[in-house]
C-alpha cells in the first residue's frame, strides 16, 4: 500500500486487468488494519468466487440467495479433475465454505455501503458468533439511517 507500505492483495482477471471491485474491497480491508491473512485469504476466497460467477455466466452485480447457495454446493463438490476414493471426501470444511461466504458477503455488503443496490435478501443481516468476521463495527443491531434492526444469522450459514 503506497500511504502504509503494508503489503495488500488483488485479483487479476483473465484479461490480466485487476478486478476493480474486489481490488477496493481488499484495499479497504487493508485500510482498517485487517490481518494480513484475513486480507489474503478473502482474496483466494473471491477469486474463487469470480471463476464460479464465469463459469455459470452470471453478473458479480446480480447476486441471489440461489446463486451463493449454488456457490456453497460448489465450493463443497470435488474438481473436476479429481477423483474421490471410496469413503474418500473431497469436498471443502465447512470451516473453508463458512469463510468464504463471510468474504463473499462482506464484499457486497461493502459495496452496498458504497452506494450500489443489491437483492436486500442477500446482505440484510449481520453475522454473530465466535469467529466470524465483522466488517463494520456497529452494525449488529442496527443498520443504515434509519435503524432498522437486521436478523442475525447462524454461526454455520453453509450446512
Amino acid at each position: 500500500m503506497p500511504v502504509t507500505g503494508g503489503l495488500s492483495w488483488s485479483l487479476v482477471g483473465p484479461d490480466r486487468s485487476v478486478v476493480q471491485p474486489v481490488e477496493r474491497y481488499l484495499a479497504w480491508l487493508t485500510h482498517i488494519e485487517r490481518s494480513p491473512n484475513t486480507v489474503r485469504a478473502y482474496a483466494h476466497d473471491l477469486k474463487l468466487y469470480w471463476s464460479f460467477l464465469a463459469a455459470r455466466k452470471l453478473a458479480w452485480q446480480a447476486p441471489t440467495v440461489e446463486s451463493l447457495g449454488e456457490f456453497t454446493a460448489w465450493l463443497r463438490a470435488p474438481a473436476d479433475n479429481v477423483v474421490v476414493l471410496v469413503g474418500g471426501d473431497a469436498r471443502r470444511e465447512r470451516r473453508t465454505v463458512n469463510r468464504a461466504l463471510s468474504a463473499v458477503i462482506g464484499f457486497y455488503e461493502y459495496h452496498q455501503r458504497n452506494g450500489m443496490q443489491f437483492a436486500s435478501s442477500v446482505i440484510d443481516y449481520s453475522r454473530s458468533g465466535r469467529g466470524n468476521y465483522k466488517p463494520f463495527r456497529g452494525s449488529r443491531h442496527r443498520c443504515g439511517q434509519g435503524g432498522i434492526p437486521i436478523p442475525a444469522l447462524s454461526r454455520d450459514f453453509a450446512r
